[in-house]
């Protein structure tokens, strides 16, 4: 009698038993089963990989698209640098920079001479990339702009802008260029706390170690004399607050700053640092502690110098370190008051000579011009320097007088 192949069983036929057979065909039923299975986990497995890489493929793009064109698209992110952000006004904005370029090739066309810019001098940020400016022919419009577009607040923009106003109206500002870099400086964040709610009035205010921040009116002035163009290199003596300093790097790549007070200057470059993300241009400004009074022979020649510390003279270092039809402006005279003159270096030939031009009718007040050991750098006393501009004012009437 035939026997079951699996358990020895008899059967009646060859073959499995009932038990045999029923067993195998439930392991058959569970191989497939798990066949099946193992294929849909597979299959799972692979859909998740896939989004995962689509996921992963769309997360790159975005970054990279961000990175190429994020600078380029208008109100993306309110926190943004204002560097970075289109306007409206896009095409006067590049007009202006045309113009720019324009003034740098006639300035050297007719002067004759290249700018001072040597192989060491390098930038962090170059504003003749710069294209954008807010709406410059109307407050509601410039505030807008603004606001939507920086992270400074209403009322200072507000003040800032019926301060350029009164400055424009004053004839202390001509050209557009210094009007931008005036309109784009944030005074407040160079005010002493204290003096915050006061930061667009028209006066000098205390800052410190008996410094001052010149107020915006002498500083539009000083601005307007020397308006270098973005390839001239400027020298301040007197980095005080920092806020001239601010406005001229709206206006060139190259400035140089240099303060005397430790102190200030540590506080001053802790505020740049501060603002350096929002005020990319502020990146441009070299500064070191040291005495102005011997310029910075290392970077000169300099084809602008602006002093804002008061002094019986003019420097001869600060004169050497200007270039030919350089532009120096420079309170001249005692404590009591000085002169704001504008001092143009001319070459003929071997020949060097100097125009002086007194700037205002009325006398300026600056801070005195001192040593490291904060002795001051006037050469005789203020009542014989007060007689003789009374002696030069004299001659001058005189000199009217008889033309």
């Amino acid at each position: 009698m035939p026997t079951c192949p699996s358990c020895g069983l008899d059967v009646d036929s060859p073959g499995y038993c009932f038990e045999c057979r029923s067993l195998t065909k439930k392991r058959t039923v569970n191989k497939n089963r798990e066949s099946l299975s193992g294929k849909k986990m597979i299959k799972i497995q692979s859909l998740i990989l896939m989004i995962a890489g689509y996921i992963l493929i769309g997360i790159i793009g975005f970054l990279f698209g961000y990175i190429i064109f994020g600078n380029i698209l208008p109100g993306t992110n309110k926190h943004i640098s204002n560097e970075s952000l289109l306007i409206k006004n896009n095409q006067n904005s590049i007009q202006r920079n045309n113009n720019y370029n324009n003034q740098v090739e006639l300035e050297e066309e007719k002067n004759g001479h290249l700018s001072a810019i040597k192989d060491d001098d390098f930038i962090e940020f170059d504003i003749t990339r710069r294209t954008l400016n807010p709406p410059l022919d109307n407050k509601e419009e410039f505030l807008k702009w603004m606001l939507n577009h920086t992270t400074e607040k209403e009322k200072y923009l507000s003040w800032r802008w019926d301060c350029v106003q009164d400055l424009i109206s004053w004839n202390s500002i001509k050209d557009e260029s210094v009007k931008i870099s005036m309109i784009r400086t944030p005074r407040e964040n160079f005010i002493r706390e204290q003096n915050k709610d006061r930061a667009y009035e028209h006066a000098y205010m205390p800052i410190g170690y008996g410094a001052t921040i010149t107020d915006p009116w002498i500083v539009s002035v000083m601005t307007q004399t020397i308006a270098p163009l973005p390839n001239q290199k400027v020298l301040e003596i007197g980095t005080g607050s920092g806020y001239q300093s601010a406005i001229l790097s709206e206006l060139t790549n190259y400035v140089y700053t240099i303060e005397i007070i430790e102190a200030l200057a540590k506080e001053t470059n802790h505020i740049y640092k501060e603002l350096e993300y929002d005020y990319p241009q502020y990146k441009n400004i070299k500064r070191i502690t040291g005495d102005g009074y011997y310029g910075w022979p290392e970077k000169a020649p300099f084809d602008r110098i602006i002093v804002t510390c008061s002094i019986d003279h003019i420097p001869p270092p600060l004169l050497k370190q200007l270039t030919p039809e350089g532009i120096m402006v420079i309170p001249v005279g005692p404590p009591s008051g000085q002169k704001l003159l504008k001092i143009t270096k001319h070459m003929d030939g071997d020949d060097i000579y100097f125009d002086r031009e007194n700037l205002l009718a009325r006398k300026v007040h600056f801070i005195s011009f001192t040593d490291n050991q904060g002795k001051s750098y006037s050469t005789f006393p203020e009542e014989e320097q007060e007689e003789q501009e009374e002696q030069e004012e004299q001659e001058s009437i005189n000199q009217d007088v008889k033309e």
